[in-house]
């Protein structure tokens, strides 16, 4: 295949991607403008947010193993498909009951989108170029986040709170067009009768329950109740973890994913090949991006709500959205020199230098005070986004990287569904972490008596939680560079990737893992 032809296959799947990362964030600056439209609490609006998330929990597993039997091309192009229209619908919906059922929907099809486009992208490349492809979809991944609140404030602020998801509209048709004209048609393996297996229901089910029960249980967590907040906490009160929905949510999701992974051992063609764990590359990997999604990527909303909430004066989406902007500029950056880097330093080298600088510009953000605006955080923010590149993306494409042909959606669902929940549950425990901090700082206060108004009680309160909670994001992602050190050298990488050059060319036959 044609270098060129390559890299309009994978920029086309990162291109549908970035719509369904970016609608993680986008529509957090547009929860109250949505309540005051339809009357409806806060409370109630959050499911805007949460049924997005759990509706993407439900398919990511499922998706490799649907795009195997019924075509990778075809289930693309469906999922954006159905992610406009209900992008559309979004815009359209007359009150918040229907709001929450469209973005549920446009959640089914935003999240196959994840291991779907990234497994378009590396099944372009020889996996010695998977770097490349790694590059091009995790841009948009690390981008998205970055731009959501800016383009969500200017949006609403301009248009009104439609505008987020009609904007989608015009992106889903174009992807759509150029999916269909530049992404190569594949055999699904439904009309194939010599390859067809039996259909897993069973997998498929308990994949679904498991996944949803557990990501549901930790988003609990961290819902407000209604009508807690107060002037000391305008946030109002969390679940926490005494919540015995949460636990009861837990304990048989868990018991699902239990029954789940014995039975899909057993299976011959399961949703989630569970056999890639005894790859030690993938399973170091998805290790790292275990404690980074739960840790560092969970640690993401802090910025925000410092800057929005906590700080005086406030800012409002648009303008903390600009003050993230270097973070996604700087990770982008990152992203496509590691990738020009991978094969000359190794993945090693380019994983530590991006764990030593998340580890340093956490412990920079632990250092904040109630006066603290974008200018003085802007070092820790760049040093941030250099951090999420290198240690993120040639961490995903060694885990993916050796694994070829129909094992590769399946392989990429696993890595993206695993990240998934750990980073609901990293989500979980820092927002609980942070209510606690603030409440227990905010106590402190009224007792010495030092402060009394309680704007500024909560200023001096919040600020020591988010300066807490960074210490322990701090000592936690140091854990990354424990787990560094049992990721390959750069000689053994470039042994088995020669290897791997030696056996495709004598052979012409698939990777070690493919299916």
């Amino acid at each position: 295949m044609k270098l060129e032809k390559k890299y309009a296959i994978a920029l086309t799947a990162a291109l549908g991607l970035f719509m369904a990362v970016l609608d993680n964030t986008v529509v957090n600056v547009a929860l109250t403008p949505m309540a005051a439209s339809f009357g409806a609490g806060l409370h109630q609006i959050q499911w805007v947010v949460t049924g997005y998330f759990l509706a993407q929990a439900a398919v990511i597993p499922m998706a490799g193993y649907i795009s195997n039997r019924y075509g990778i091309r075809r289930m693309f192009i469906l999922c954006i498909t159905l992610f406009t229209i209900a992008s559309l619908l979004c815009g359209l919906a007359q009150d918040e009951t229907m709001l929450i059922i469209f973005r549920v929907l446009q959640g089914l099809g935003g999240g196959m989108l994840f291991p779907l486009s990234q497994s378009i992208a590396f099944g372009a490349f020889e996996p010695r170029e998977r770097a490349a492809a790694s590059s091009l979809v995790g841009v948009p991944v690390l981008l998205a986040p970055a731009f959501g609140p800016t383009v969500g404030g200017l949006l609403t602020d301009s248009l009104g709170w439609e505008a987020i998801f009609f904007v989608n509209v015009p992106v889903g048709i174009i992807s759509v067009l150029l999916a269909l004209w530049i992404i190569p048609a594949d055999e699904p393996q439904a009309a194939n009768k010599e390859t067809r297996r039996p259909f897993d229901v069973v997998g498929l089910v308990l994949s679904l329950v498991g996944v949803v029960a557990v990501v549901y249980a930790f988003a609990l967590v961290s819902e407000t109740r209604a009508g807690s907040e107060t002037a000391l906490n305008p946030r109002g009160e969390i679940n926490g973890w005494g919540y015995w929905p949460v636990w009861a949510l837990l304990i048989g999701g868990v018991a699902t994913l239990v029954a789940f992974a014995w039975y899909e051992l057993r299976h011959p063609d399961p949703v989630l090949d569970l056999r890639l764990f005894r790859e030690r590359n993938f399973t170091v990997s998805s290790s790292i991006t275990w404690v980074s999604a739960a840790v560092v990527f969970g640690s993401l909303f802090l910025i925000p709500i410092f800057l929005e909430q906590v700080r005086l004066p406030h800012l409002s989406a648009a303008e903390a959205g600009l003050t993230l902007m270097p973070q996604g500029l700087t990770a982008a950056a990152s992203i496509i020199l590691a990738g020009r880097l991978y094969d000359k330093i190794g993945v090693r080298w380019l994983a530590g230098l991006g764990a030593v600088a998340l580890v340093v510009s956490s412990w920079g953000l632990s250092n904040l005070n109630p006066a603290s605006d974008g200018w003085s955080m802007m070092p820790w923010i760049i040093l941030r986004g250099f951090g999420f590149g290198f240690s993120g993306i040639p961490v995903q494409t060694l885990a993916l990287q050796a694994i070829t042909g129909r094992a590769l959606p399946k392989a990429s669902s696993l890595f993206t569904a695993s990240r998934q929940i750990a980073s609901s549950i990293g989500i979980a425990i820092i927002t609980t972490l942070f209510v606690q901090q603030t409440a227990s700082h905010a106590q402190s206060i009224i007792s010495s008596g030092s402060v009394t108004d309680p704007a500024q009680i909560a200023v001096q309160a919040g600020t020591s939680g988010i300066n807490d909670v960074f210490l322990f994001v701090t000592v936690s992602t140091a854990l990354i560079l424990l787990l560094i050190w049992f990721l390959p050298s750069q000689a053994a990488q470039s042994a088995a990737a020669a290897a791997r050059n030696r056996s495709t060319d004598a052979s012409h036959a698939p990777a070690v893992l493919a299916d």
